[in-house]
């Protein structure tokens, strides 16, 4: 397996994120039938703003990018009385389909778990969407169990997290 570079994003790395975030929206719709993502809700304005306002990563491989995330530290709406500050928030992973089968999402996960553990956290936690279940059977074959639910008007996630 070829090891990724992962990087803070920046805006020289904007064009590519908008394309691989659009792309990754339009094959979760077509392939799995889920407007899990909005490719309409990525814009340039909408990723200048993730890249300032988050701690967004860029994953490169032999030069492209192969994949982006972000690791956030409140996602209180989402877990409600599961909350707690105690670890890091995953979000927004995707991967381009160009690289699918090479084990990028799982470096990135791993690279997430240093991050969050070097910030004196000890958990990962991320949400997906719960009627996914080739990306939740990939959370959990990455080490992370299942440990609650969050419905809202059309649409469910499952929670997950990882003990650091």
């Amino acid at each position: 397996m070829i090891k990724v570079a992962i990087k803070r994003a920046a805006s020289d790395d904007l064009e590519a994120m908008l394309r691989l975030y659009k792309e990754a929206a339009r094959w979760i719709y077509e392939a799995k039938g889920l407007r899990q993502w909005s490719e309409d809700s990525f814009t340039m304005e909408y990723l200048e703003k993730f890249i300032s306002e988050k701690e967004v990563f860029v994953a490169y491989l032999q030069g492209e990018l192969a994949g982006c995330f972000s690791v956030e530290w409140d996602d209180e709406p989402l877990w409600g009385a599961q909350f707690h500050t105690d670890a890091g928030y995953v979000h927004r992973l995707a991967v381009s389909r160009s690289f699918k089968g090479q084990g990028i999402g799982g470096q990135m996960l791993a690279w997430s778990e240093a991050y969050i553990r070097s910030r004196g956290k000890a958990w990962m936690r991320l949400d997906c969407m719960a009627e996914n279940p080739s990306l939740n059977a990939f959370y959990v074959s990455q080490g992370l169990s299942l440990c609650g639910r969050y419905d809202a008007e059309g649409w469910s996630a499952h929670l997950y997290e990882k003990k650091l």
